[in-house]
């Protein structure tokens, strides 16, 4: 089963630029403690994960579009997808992706919603 695509009429994944950031730019190495020896430490997955904090200004018509993806094509976020994401050298590629947690928004402006959510993004 093909993996479902970012709609076309919503925004690359880039963010505001207050949005963006990480807490954590690769995932932590997994220990495992043994009764002789050193610990043993390694990858925990073979490809590289990375959350970004994500915060997207819609229209409503977007709003709409992006509140039925997530729902209908992602399952509520249980599926991963891919879309145009800003990578570290400030250009737009495509990755895997999935939406990660809860989706909050907000209405600040009459016609415009924020939408806040963190995008974990494969080999980012």
């Amino acid at each position: 089963m093909a993996l479902p695509t970012w709609p076309a009429g919503l925004p690359p994944l880039r963010g505001l630029a207050s949005s963006a950031g990480s807490d954590s730019l690769h995932p932590e190495a997994q220990s495992t403690q043994f009764d002789d020896g050193p610990d043993r430490t390694r990858r925990r997955t073979l490809f590289v994960t990375t959350p970004l904090a994500m915060q997207l200004r819609l229209s409503p018509a977007q709003f709409v579009a992006f509140k039925a993806f997530h729902l209908n094509d992602l399952n509520t976020g249980a599926r991963r997808f891919t879309a145009p994401v800003l990578l570290p050298d400030m250009s737009i590629g495509t990755r895997t992706c999935q939406i990660r947690g809860k989706v909050a928004w907000s209405a600040p402006k009459k016609f415009e919603y924020l939408v806040s959510f963190t995008l974990v993004v494969q080999d980012w």
